[in-house]
């Protein structure tokens, strides 16, 4: 279903204009502000309403406007006063559609959509618009999917540190025990003997003072012959005294310090040993645990991949080899903003039909930036798909399309037409009326 005939009368800048459709390419053309732009607003005024609607759609110095289109089996009208907007639906029967509005939002889709205007859209809204499109929701998925492979990070970068962590680590497979082994009884065992042998040092040589001092008595002896008695007695006592404590020596001995050293060097080893393998054993765990966390992160991923691909195995794309990932469209696995110009314009024309099933008309409001391979690549798919666009761009020739100046149509193709209108009447459905009636009264008035 396309537009058959276009009308508008005092609409913005249209004074009073005409358009019926020759082919699927409707080009507008004319210089800045001649009212172009006017034509295309018209029909989504027209077929949408609401917010369409600027706050003041009627040409300035007129009381009044209206835009009529022709469609298979019915005329719209939508009328403008200064207070009020109106909508009449007429059939080819003559009878009037009681929910006109309702009838076109069932029958328009996207009606203003622009291919051009959605390939320049960044990524993300024409992720978006496509999957409006196609039905399918997969945010949510991405969204589980974003936080799962985030948490795999966090975890794979702890896996990585835990890693590290065990390179550095020394670790001594023939040392069974967990407990490090107490050295502060060998090191008290230790303690004591020292201080025993500093006694049994200190004994020796008070035993050896004693002996000292009986050989320098017995020298004395010589010297002092009246105190030789004495001296003999105290003789005879010193060498009992120096008995008695060589027995005492030779009966307790020195402790052997060496084998404690050794013991406690032996239980620092083995000590040290412990711990690096419970230092060992833990970061092993950290890392064991984080492994497990990762392999089940992948998991989950794999199960959101999978969920995914068949949610989206049963979307039907509107342009073959079309997809997207998390962020962006992919055209063959490659992002959209790589694609060539044409393949752009073949995807965003592709799109714009699909969002206009029923009502197949679409719009460029900027075709000046198509060149002929770009308006070749357009031509086919129109007329592949039997889809109508209407779009302007700016030009002086009025050998090209239909020329608005002031408002009005003053050349088609680079004739003038045969008929011009002051007003817009009412017509029913022709099918096989084929003309482009224009007529300009006002000057230019601002409008874009």
């Amino acid at each position: 279903m396309k537009i058959l005939k276009f009308q508008a009368e005092n609409v913005m800048k249209l004074s009073a204009v005409e358009i019926v459709p020759k082919d699927n390419m409707i080009e507008i053309t004319g210089k800045n502000g001649a009212g172009k732009s006017s034509i295309l607003d018209s029909i989504v005024m027209a077929l949408t309403g609401g917010k369409a609607i600027p706050e003041k759609p009627i040409k300035k110095g007129a009381d009044k406007g209206k835009i009529v289109i022709e469609i298979p089996g019915y005329q719209i009208t939508r009328s403008f006063t200064k207070d009020n907007t109106y909508l009449k639906i007429e059939g080819v029967d003559g009878a009037n559609i009681k929910q006109p509005q309702k009838f076109l939002d069932d029958l328009v889709g996207s009606i203003s959509f622009d291919p051009l205007d959605f390939i320049n859209r960044d990524q993300k809204e024409q992720r978006r618009v496509l999957l409006e499109l196609i039905g399918v929701n997969v945010d949510a998925l991405d969204a589980e999917k974003k936080e799962v492979y985030d948490d795999r990070t966090a975890i794979g970068r702890d896996l990585k540190s835990a890693e590290a962590s065990l390179k550095d680590m020394v670790y001594d497979p023939d040392v069974k025990q967990t407990k490090e082994v107490s050295i502060s009884d060998l090191v008290q065992k230790l303690q004591e003997a020292v201080d025993h042998n500093a006694q049994w040092e200190f004994d020796r040589q008070k035993v050896e003072e004693l002996k000292n001092k009986a050989m320098s008595n017995k020298a004395e002896i010589t010297k002092l012959e009246d105190e030789i008695a004495i001296l003999k007695l105290e003789n005879i006592e010193l060498r009992k005294q120096y008995d008695k404590k060589l027995a005492e020596l030779d009966g307790t001995a020195k402790i052997d310090i060496n084998g404690l050293q050794l013991q406690i060097s032996e239980v620092d080893e083995k000590n040290k040993s412990i711990r690096d393998n419970l230092r060992y054993l833990a970061a092993k765990k950290v890392k064991d645990d984080c492994q497990e966390a990762y392999n089940t992160r992948t998991t989950q991923l794999n199960e959101i991949e999978t969920r995914r691909n068949e949610l989206l195995s049963t979307a039907k794309m509107p342009v073959p080899g079309l997809s997207f990932n998390e962020s962006e469209l992919l055209y063959n696995d490659i992002p959209l903003s790589q694609a060539s110009d044409g393949e752009k314009l073949m995807i965003g024309l592709g799109i714009s039909m699909a969002l206009n099933p029923k009502l197949r008309v679409l719009r460029i409001k900027d075709g000046s930036l198509l060149d002929e391979s770009n308006r070749q690549i357009i031509r086919e798919q129109l007329k592949d798909k039997d889809y109508q666009l209407w779009f302007e761009s700016v030009s002086s020739d009025k050998s090209v399309g239909i020329f608005i100046e002031d408002g009005g149509v003053v050349a088609i193709d680079g004739e003038v037409p045969k008929v011009a209108a002051a007003k817009v009447t009412k017509k029913k459905v022709v099918e096989s009326k084929v003309e482009i009636e224009a007529k300009s009264t006002n000057p230019n008035d601002g409008w874009d």
